[in-house]
């Protein structure tokens, strides 16, 4: 395979990384209050707060988010796989969209990230998402390695918890989070999340 036609793997963000780049935007979009700083902030922090695949992201409509209340359930069917998948409204992606919805006060009918032409009654293509999402990255100065596309989100949400599971204790962590996002196979969630080498960096650094 040549050079130009291989394919580069994407790996996750750290998730403090992924929560100061969030820190940041939001406080941009407050001193900003436009459109574009808003879609930058939500999307990475539904990208990496619901860790749903990048296709159930751009068909989210503001009406599918904006009435749940923090630790509320709520259902997405997978587009990919058909298969349901339950999600949690968390308390800090409750926060920012809170704060979002008040300053831009969104049609709820409309969808979340939409293209310019669509004008909030069509989803934004994969290619304009992950174009914005690389620009945003660079913009801030955001250090990745590999592919920057939305996988990269979806990445750092599992690996984040995976990691987060076993600081806590939970040597099961890795099995939840593979149910979790629809796994029927533990082996595909290492592989999907690149799990041993993200670990593996930090034999570096030894004491």
């Amino acid at each position: 395979m040549s050079a130009k036609n291989q394919k580069t793997t994407t790996y996750s963000l750290d998730w403090d990384t992924v929560v100061n780049l969030e820190s940041r935007l939001l406080r941009d979009f407050l001193s900003q209050k436009t459109i574009e700083k808003s879609r930058e902030l939500l999307m990475i922090s539904i990208g990496a707060r619901l860790g749903l695949r990048v296709i159930d992201n751009l068909h989210l409509q503001w009406k599918d988010l904006m009435e749940l209340q923090v630790g509320e359930r709520f259902v997405r069917i997978e587009k990919k796989t058909n298969k349901e998948r339950v999600l949690i409204m968390s308390t800090n992606l409750k926060e920012i969209l809170d704060s979002v919805i008040q300053i831009i006060q969104p049609n709820p009918d409309h969808f979340i990230f939409t293209s310019q032409k669509g004008k909030g009654l069509e989803p934004m293509s994969i290619q304009c998402f992950n174009r914005i999402l690389k620009n945003t990255l660079t913009e801030y100065k955001i250090r990745f390695i590999g592919n920057c596309s939305s996988h990269l989100l979806r990445k750092s949400f599992v690996v984040g918890s995976i990691k987060k599971g076993f600081e806590n204790g939970d040597h099961l962590s890795l099995i939840k989070v593979s149910r979790l996002i629809g796994h029927s196979n533990i082996n595909t969630t290492l592989k999907y999340t690149n799990f041993e080498a993200s670990q593996s960096f930090g034999l570096y650094e030894l004491d």
